[in-house]
């Protein structure tokens, strides 16, 4: 009987103590806090839409996602961010309709990137976009500046500066930005854009300026 009560006594420790670990550990992933802001990366193009086409048949398409990817895994060491993609695969969605998601989530931000192309070959550089229908003290004006300055110190790559234009992130209820990370149609940019070294840059950048925008430390570790 004696035995039986030892065992039972153990039994009820081990139980106990199970409970307690648990509640460590519910704890310890509870502690965190959740994520401040959504920011919605968009990789510009894709499926039956390559984007621009440029030295030897490279697709923007192709460019774009490789570096939101990257954005996207650089993002994970800030527990503030929430960053989703607009499409992680080779697949198509009307870009209206990316913005119009993105306006459902209540998103804080709307960064779009794409790859520039022109007909001369000499053509070089960074730009970053708004519509048109954004001012130059609008936020999106603001989120542009930020990213260009960042990109532009992450990459030293010919500074094009901000822009405006008709675009589509006119519909965007949040600051939204589009950012042209260079000329597929220039043999050395092509090149460097095809590198996951210079991708890694190019995503440092636009990290880096989102972290600026919404006040949010940079991570030592992770800006190395």
């Amino acid at each position: 009987m004696n035995r039986n009560v030892k065992l039972l006594a153990l039994f009820v420790a081990i139980i106990a103590g199970g409970a307690l670990l648990l509640a460590g550990i519910t704890r310890l992933h509870a502690s965190p806090a959740l994520p401040q802001y959504t920011v919605v990366i968009d990789p510009g193009h894709g499926g039956k839409d390559p984007g621009a086409i440029g030295v030897g048949g490279l697709k923007e398409k192709t460019i774009t996602l490789a570096i939101a990817k990257i954005v996207y895994i650089k993002s994970l060491v800030y527990p503030q961010l929430h960053v989703v993609l607009t499409r992680r695969t080779d697949t198509y969605s009307f870009p209206t309709d990316r913005v119009i998601a993105a306006n459902k989530l209540g998103a804080a931000l709307y960064v779009s990137i794409h790859a520039n192309a022109y007909t001369s070959p000499t053509a070089t550089g960074v730009e970053t976009l708004i519509s048109e229908t954004r001012g130059l003290h609008s936020k999106s004006y603001h989120l542009a500046e930020i990213l260009q300055q960042h990109v532009i110190a992450a990459t030293d790559a010919h500074n094009r500066g901000v822009q405006m234009e008709p675009l589509f992130i006119r519909r965007a209820q949040m600051p939204a930005a589009l950012v042209e990370t260079g000329f597929i149609t220039n043999p050395h940019e092509a090149r460097l854009l095809q590198s996951i070294s210079y991708q890694s840059k190019v995503a440092d950048g636009i990290l880096a300026g989102i972290l600026a925008y919404l006040h949010i430390p940079q991570n030592a570790v992770a800006a190395h």
